[in-house]
């Protein structure tokens, strides 16, 4: 499997190394040659041991254009659907955009989607907490019908920043990049909006219709140079009448990723990163004794099992319609996120 990576920041990184440990080849491409010698001399051996020397580095422009498997796109999102729609015209078999899609004007999102009826490839959107395997378990309990009817779902995506910043040593502050800029797809709404994505994913696997009701609430900040919001809350309801929330901020410390389902006989919760080996999921039926389980991980495990998903994928073990990372259910976040910010008052 041949694997070209546009972008060679933080999430590049993630990206070359799972694709490596799939035993696959991977050219990485990136317009700022700088980037491509921060990735060979300091993120990629500081994260995982050692550069992996068979990994090939293109300057943007320089990059072969055809003959790869699957093409995955890790650029900031105010530049990704304009590169996805070139990456399009490619054909690979999968192309993978990283979340969020697009910014909340969803840019190139129509002319994309029109592309994308006549092409033959997969397309995915990297939400990958919706393929970890911890997720997996709550989604089959949820099939189980272990705790009854679910009547409702919370979701919290709640961390400071500080531990993006950590993996970017390079920027400064939140004003360096699109992080800092919610018109940009950075701030919490898009930025944390892995939270948005697992309460549709677990909506969808208790068996709740789609959304058709969202109120949402943004703190938004101006200051240091950035324009973003620090904390998003959502209110969701379905088509059936079901009521649930996400939050999602870049302020908490120490961070909550969790999310819990409550239903007429018990309930599940899911802890990402809950103790220092992985996460938990812990649930209990009523009238009986609390269940907890342990799903050991790290975090370049995440992307792996992004990738063991995407080989699923092409090999047609798993249809792209039922996948977590279908375009459609990122763009369907990405709806959310156009519909809610205040996009009329700039």
């Amino acid at each position: 499997m041949k694997v070209k990576i546009l972008g060679a920041g933080s999430i590049g990184n993630h990206l070359a190394q799972a694709a490596r440990r799939m035993g696959w080849q991977v050219a990485v491409v990136d317009n700022d040659v700088k980037a491509l010698e921060r990735m060979k001399s300091n993120i990629y051996p500081a994260r995982y041991g050692l550069w992996d020397d068979t990994i090939e580095l293109y300057e943007a422009g320089k990059e072969p254009k055809t003959g790869f498997d699957i093409i995955m796109i890790g650029t900031p999102p105010h530049i990704r659907m304009k590169l996805a729609l070139e990456s399009l015209m490619e054909k690979p078999k999968l192309l993978h955009l990283e979340k969020p899609l697009c910014t909340p004007f969803l840019e190139y999102i129509n002319e994309f989607s029109q592309n994308l009826k006549n092409s033959e490839t997969i397309v995915t959107v990297g939400y990958d907490h919706g393929v970890a395997e911890s997720v997996e378990a709550v989604i089959n309990y949820l099939k189980q019908n272990i705790i009854g009817n679910i009547l409702t779902i919370d979701v919290e995506f709640r961390e400071h920043w500080r531990g993006i910043f950590a993996a970017h040593p390079w920027l400064n502050g939140p004003r360096d990049s699109y992080l800092g800029f919610w018109r940009q797809g950075g701030g919490a709404g898009c930025e944390h909006s892995h939270a948005l994505h697992l309460w549709q994913t677990f909506a969808e696997a208790s068996g709740w219709q789609e959304i058709n009701d969202i109120k949402a609430i943004f703190d938004l900040q101006k200051k240091g140079g950035a324009d973003y919001d620090q904390l998003a809350a959502f209110l969701l309801k379905t088509r059936d009448n079901k009521i649930g929330r996400v939050v999602q901020d870049v302020i908490t410390y120490p961070t909550k990723k969790w999310a819990r389902l409550q239903g007429n006989h018990g309930f599940i919760e899911w802890i990402c990163n809950s103790v220092p080996v992985g996460d938990v999921v812990r649930y209990q039926i009523e009238g009986q004794d609390l269940v907890e389980r342990i799903f050991p991980k790290k975090r370049p495990d995440d992307f792996y099992r992004l990738m063991l998903h995407y080989q699923k994928l092409i090999n047609g073990e798993i249809k792209p319609e039922s996948s977590p990372l279908h375009f459609n259910k990122g763009l369907s976040i990405m709806n959310i996120l156009h519909n809610t910010y205040p996009i009329e008052t700039t």
